[in-house]
């Protein structure tokens, strides 16, 4: 008997016939031993050959002996049945009732043998569907556990992306409201942007005062007539920041002067400059009533003079 291996190598081929179905089973003999068992492939060989040891129909078909009258019934000497005349028509109607009963036993012991094979085949089919049923479930039972495994991965690391979308979905609403207010404050400052002009050009002005780079003419090329040793006050007002007057003087007499007076955060300031026939005298201020006069010191003729003030702060 050869061993398991060379068992294994050989090709095996387990085929069952139902009407006008057909099952197979062909390969080598370990493929088909895992895929239905050892066990069940033995037993499938047996049912294979059980066929080859079915008996046929003339060898299971009963012996029908003719039945014959005691009284046509003659025996010769010999012991034979007789062949006289009288006994011919019996027997040639005995071998006629012989063969219908012939033929029916013969088709009942084909339906027996027919329903046998068809019960074996049947049964052979339920056990090949059972084992391909037993051995799809044992391959396939992992790959579907580790198909919910991978699902169940899945699903955890749905829940934790759906929880940062949660999460980013919140900032953008947060980062949404302070866009808004932002945006109203934007709409507020353009709403203010003529005020913020005006201031921007105050602070300009203002810086410019600190720095006494604005000026402002109080008198200019105003004319004075007057008589010998007189003044004239050409200018009189209040001015709003500290810094200096400058007078320039075009006159006929040599003995002309410019005076400057004011009184302002506890300061009386009085003081006059002789420009004569022409110059110029420069007075500091404070903020305050100022009052600016032009003069001369001529003992008899009259003066004729043009003056022109600037402030600077």
């Amino acid at each position: 008997m050869p061993d398991e291996s060379e068992q294994n190598k050989e090709h095996s081929r387990i085929s069952v016939r139902i009407g006008e179905f057909q099952v197979e089973l062909e390969g080598a003999h370990g493929n088909v031993k895992k895929l239905i068992g050892k066990e069940l492939v033995d037993f499938i060989k047996g049912l294979q050959e059980t066929p080859k040891q079915v008996p046929s129909s003339n060898e299971i078909t009963p012996e029908v002996t003719p039945k014959v009258t005691p009284k046509e019934e003659t025996v010769s000497p010999l012991g034979r049945p007789s062949t006289t005349p009288e006994a011919l028509p019996q027997l040639s109607r005995a071998r006629a009732t012989e063969k219908p009963a012939e033929k029916a036993a013969e088709k009942t012991s084909r339906k027996r043998v027919l329903g046998r094979t068809a019960v074996i085949a049947l049964g052979l089919v339920c056990i090949v569907l059972v084992a391909g049923l037993v051995g799809a479930i044992a391959v396939y039972t992992p790959r579907v556990n580790n198909l919910e495994s991978q699902i169940a991965e899945k699903d955890n690391t749905i829940s934790s992306l759906n929880s940062t979308v949660s999460s980013l979905n919140n900032t953008i609403s947060s980062l949404n409201r302070t866009n808004q207010v932002l945006q109203n404050t934007i709409s507020q400052l353009s709403l203010n942007q003529s005020d913020i002009s005006a201031l921007e050009l105050q602070i300009a002005y203002l810086s410019n005062i600190t720095q006494l780079r604005v000026h402002g003419l109080l008198v200019y090329n105003q004319a004075v007539n007057q008589a010998a040793d007189a003044n004239t006050t050409i200018f009189t007002n209040v001015i709003n920041y500290a810094g200096y007057v400058s007078v320039d003087v075009q006159s006929n007499s040599t003995t002309t002067y410019v005076e400057l007076a004011y009184s302002s955060h506890g300061v009386n300031y009085d003081n006059s400059v002789t420009v004569g026939t022409s110059g110029t005298a420069a007075f500091p201020v404070l903020p305050g009533s100022v009052e600016i006069r032009v003069g001369n010191t001529e003992t008899v003729d009259s003066v004729n003079a043009t003056v022109t003030a600037t402030y600077y702060y």
